[in-house]
């Protein structure tokens, strides 16, 4: 039996408290892992705070730490004071405190210049800010690459774990375990009731979904609808998951209200499980034309639903395409490369069943059983390499 620690957020609103829910319950239908949730308390914490919990982590009855990791769990990438900086100070604070064999699954693997955006930074005075930071190589070192080689790192696409590797990871030591899919959600009308509520009678709905966020390529996608048939709707069926994304939210409304075609988009709010099984089914297409992600509830949770779906790109969506042709791809954040994939999914009814009946059958092969064994064989290295004191000591 192995018995885990999972190091996790708990919230439940956020897609990695989802992602650990979902990979545990995976891992109890396994008869030799048994789970025992660590809650993280976002943002830097007192020392004592940190004790307590490794404390926790390093008590007889757990055999391996696994922690589920994204850099703003320990606090914000720019930091508001002076060096030294302190966005890592609380992940190292309890990682050197952990004397167990560790598990990390990597969430965000992108370069800081690609986190903190720099190119895309319109403001002289952050835009300096930020080129400092990135310049500053211990700091990147802390963020891009330190936190993963102390560690087995789960990562979820080959384009993360060759970013890993390309900045001194040990190949052996980065395994890709592809994002779990959940169950289908039942939609008992097959969307009539969403329709209903939402006077979409006649219509044909186009659905984004999810946390609003600036990666979700709204723009992109509010650029192109004028140009689509005038019996298109637009869902964005999703709300702003904290204060900070509020006014993200508010601007996207004006932008949209300031528009001539703003009849023809809805922003529906956050929406319960149920409700959005609903929005997905009466669906013709999903969309998720991200501008960055390395994995995505929003792709999942259509797969999920057995839904036809027009996907950016980007590497998360490139893998799961090539295991199974379950997404048909577009360039991302090209215009008219959009414009043509969607308009032709809208008029070929085949085409979007093939995806549907793909996306099913990706579904089937990658439920998070199969994905928790995997889980549970990179526990097993882990405890090995552990065990043999050749890596991973902290």
């Amino acid at each position: 039996m192995i018995k885990v620690a999972m190091l996790a957020t708990t919230g439940e609103r956020c897609g990695i408290a989802a992602y650990t829910r979902a990979l545990i319950a995976g891992l109890e239908t396994l008869p030799d892992v048994c789970v025992t949730v660590v809650p993280i308390t976002e943002g830097r914490q007192p020392t004592t705070h940190y004790r307590a919990q490794a404390e926790r982590l390093n008590a007889p009855d757990v055999d391996l730490v696994h922690i589920q990791h994204e850099h703003s769990f320990w606090g914000n990438l720019m930091p508001r004071r002076r060096l030294p900086l302190e966005v890592n100070a609380g992940f190292w604070e309890l990682r050197y405190l952990i004397q167990k064999p560790v598990v990390l699954t990597a969430h965000t693997t992108y370069s800081l210049a690609e986190m903190l955006k720099v190119a895309t930074e319109r403001r002289p005075h952050k835009r300096f800010a930020k080129q400092l930071l990135v310049r500053n190589t211990a700091y990147r070192d802390s963020i891009e690459i330190a936190p993963f080689t102390t560690a087995i790192t789960i990562v979820h696409t080959t384009a993360a774990r060759n970013a890993l590797i390309a900045r001194g990871a040990t190949p052996n030591f980065v395994p890709v375990v592809p994002t779990g899919i959940p169950e289908p959600t039942p939609s008992p009308t097959d969307g009539e009731s969403f329709r209903q509520k939402y006077g979409l009678h006649g219509r044909r709905i186009l659905t984004i979904f999810g946390y609003i966020a600036y990666n979700k390529g709204y723009e992109l996608t509010l650029a192109i609808l004028p140009e689509l048939p005038d019996d298109v709707t637009l869902v964005i069926a999703g709300g702003a998951r904290n204060a900070d994304m509020e006014p993200y939210l508010a601007r996207l409304q004006a932008d949209i209200a300031r528009s001539n075609w703003g009849d023809r988009v809805l922003i529906t709010g956050y929406l319960p499980e149920a409700e959005l099984a609903e929005a997905l089914a009466a669906s013709e297409i999903v969309l998720t034309p991200h501008t960055q992600a390395t994995g995505s509830y929003s792709v999942s949770f259509p797969l999920a639903q057995g839904r036809p779906i027009l996907a950016s790109d980007l590497d998360c969506f490139r893998d799961i395409a090539a295991r199974i042709d379950c997404l048909e791809l577009f360039r991302a954040g090209d215009r008219t490369d959009y414009l043509g994939k969607l308009s032709a999914l809208l008029a070929n009814p085949a085409r979007r069943e093939q995806l549907a009946a793909g996306a099913r059958k990706y579904a089937a092969r990658f439920a998070w059983p199969r994905v928790a064994a995997l889980t549970r064989d990179v526990y097993r290295d882990a405890i090995t390499i552990f065990r043999d004191n050749r890596h991973f000591h902290g």
